[in-house]
């Protein structure tokens, strides 16, 4: 399992958003929460058709499970974080 609490950039049909990951990868999936600035970038996301996570150079797509400033995640393919 692996672990990355940090700073991401949400890519919501193609609008960018800061926020701050924290998610956990296993063999089989990876998920997680993001804590979003406010409300407004929140809902975005959230009702987005598109849905990317980029830390650093590397990117994954997502769906998520709440609108709220404290969003939970599912990750989809290989995880933007680890080796």
């Amino acid at each position: 399992m692996t672990t990355y609490d940090g700073p991401a950039t949400v890519t919501a049909d193609g609008a960018e958003y800061e926020v701050t990951a924290r998610l956990t990868s296993t063999s089989r999936e990876w998920y997680g929460s993001l804590d979003v600035a406010d409300g407004a970038a929140a809902w975005a996301i959230f009702d987005a058709d598109d849905t990317t996570l980029r830390i650093g150079d590397r990117e994954a797509s997502f769906v998520a499970k709440g609108g709220g400033t404290d969003m939970d995640i599912q990750g989809s393919g290989r995880p933007p974080f680890g080796a």
